[in-house]
């Protein structure tokens, strides 16, 4: 669907404008340049965040579907980390160069950040936008669990209920969700997004309904306010898709626009920072803006260009992964199943198999070889997948 590689640009570009335009500014990381009136409007550019993970519960619930637990590791660890580590030795190159006293950057914290999830080692993170990446990886850990005990095609019964017990905790214990992970908070716009793609796939039911209004409900906040009115657009800008006029859409330049948005997220924020602070003054400001977004564009297009498209970089990452997570997730396959029951992990009923997948996996017939994911991987566009941008805190 190339109209979601649209949404991802879009949430991506209002992410720029809340980091640029507000919050470096805000945060004292950009103290060479005030706020302008506009700063009133690019203030909510960070519900992007909320869409990110909305969009990635959407396209994660296609592109889970007839995957083994092997190809789901695997096809998420290719998509995440080559880009991201590039990213990381870039940002960090910028910041002992121009990081000055507010970004900094020392070994054991640039090591720590070769995780993706630093502070689970006690790190900053290298770049304030890196925390929603641990909400990424959890949620790809959540469904990975499901794949490995052979609920993938329970998908659609799963998220519904998941985003029902998310309600009931937030009406009902409050604090519990916010201090434990997959009961609430942001976790409820992976659920949404997912059950809107559910729906999608195989169309409406009383049970997805009560489980979409589970998820919306609470970040409504049961009240009508500017703010709550824009979390219900990202809602209803993607309950769009259901029209299979929109799914059919082709919209030029959709492909560079969703393949550029993982690489732009990862490298816009504390370079442009940096870049603003030594190079913006109030009275060339609306000069170097410009400047600076297209550099950045055009970094993350070359970073999108070699890491991501190149065919021997593909091919390079999809051997190793294969054979270092591939094999360690493989070897776990076989213990679940010497433990699982013979029914627990028989392969659904051909009636019950999708006709169709529109994440681009697999149908769920006898499943691939780690060889033949690594070549078909190593020859395809890049996976979709949810690119997150920060949000205030801590960005």
């Amino acid at each position: 669907m190339e109209i979601v590689d649209y949404l991802r640009l879009l949430a991506a570009v209002s992410v720029v404008a809340f980091h640029y335009l507000y919050n470096g500014i805000h945060n004292g990381k950009v103290d060479s340049i005030d706020h302008e009136p506009i700063a009133a409007v690019a203030q909510y550019g960070y519900l992007g965040v909320n869409f990110f993970f909305m969009i990635s519960g959407y396209v994660i619930f296609a592109s889970a579907r007839g995957k083994t637990a092997k190809q789901f590791a695997v096809g998420r660890a290719l998509r995440l980390y080559p880009a991201f580590w590039v990213a990381l030795i870039i940002t960090t190159v910028f910041t002992l160069f121009l990081g000055g006293d507010m970004m900094t950057v020392n070994l054991p914290q640039f090591l720590a950040n070769l995780t993706i999830v630093p502070k689970l080692l006690d790190q900053p993170l290298v770049d304030g936008v890196y925390w929603t990446l641990l909400y990424e990886v959890q949620f790809y850990f959540l469904v990975f669990l499901l794949i490995l005990f052979r609920q993938g095609k329970r998908l659609e019964i799963l998220m519904p209920a998941w985003a029902i017990l998310m309600f009931y905790l937030t009406m009902a214990a409050p604090d519990m969700t916010s201090s434990a992970p997959y009961l609430g908070g942001y976790f409820i716009w992976f659920a949404g997004g997912a059950i809107i793609a559910s729906i999608v796939d195989s169309g409406w039911s009383a049970y997805k309904v009560v489980g979409l209004l589970a998820a919306y409900l609470p970040i409504s906040h049961f009240e009508l306010t500017l703010l709550s009115g824009l979390k219900t657009l990202i809602f209803v800008i993607l309950l769009v898709t259901l029209s299979p006029a929109v799914r059919r859409l082709r919209l030029p330049g959709s492909q560079t626009a969703g393949a550029l948005t993982y690489p732009l997220y990862l490298l816009h924020a504390h370079i442009g920072y940096m870049l603003l602070d030594r190079f913006a003054t109030e009275e060339n400001k609306w000069f170097v803006y410009p400047l600076i977004l297209t550099f950045v564009v055009a970094l993350a297009y070359g970073l999108h260009q070699v890491v991501e498209k190149n065919p021997t970089s593909r091919r390079f990452w999809a051997w190793l992964f294969a054979n270092t997570l591939g094999r360690f997730v493989g070897l776990l396959q076989r213990i679940v199943d010497l433990v699982l029951p013979a029914e627990a992990m028989a392969p659904p009923h051909a009636s019950e198999r999708p006709g169709r997948d529109g994440g681009g996996s697999a149908p769920p017939v006898p499943a691939p070889s780690s060889e033949a994911l690594t070549t078909a991987r190593s020859e395809a566009p890049s996976a979709a997948s949810a690119r997150v941008p920060a949000a205030p805190e801590g960005s």
